[in-house]
């Protein structure tokens, strides 16, 4: 599994019930409010198409490996023993 950061932004319909349900199926971590952590078996492009399916056609989605060189404050709880179990491999 590979680590990646998912941010985004709702735009004209603010339903972000099916993102977050689906990111929260896939054991993602919401370390801010619309960034989160997940863990995905595939590419950066694959977890982003597939959480395209979760959003409309106007809304922003942005999925990028999560790497060793990263650096936060003011994380939600539970972020570093996230990123400990599911540690970046660059």
């Amino acid at each position: 599994m590979t680590s990646f950061t998912v941010s985004y932004d709702l735009i004209k319909n603010k339903d972000y019930k099916l993102l977050i349900d689906e990111l929260k199926r896939l054991g993602a971590h919401r370390s801010q409010e619309s960034f989160w952590l997940v863990a995905y078996n595939s590419t950066a492009k694959g977890l982003h198409d597939h959480l395209r399916n979760f959003m409309d056609g106007d809304d922003k989605l942005w999925v990028s490996e999560l790497t060793r060189n990263h650096y936060y404050a003011q994380a939600n709880s539970g972020t570093n023993a996230w990123i400990a179990q599911n540690p970046p491999t660059r």
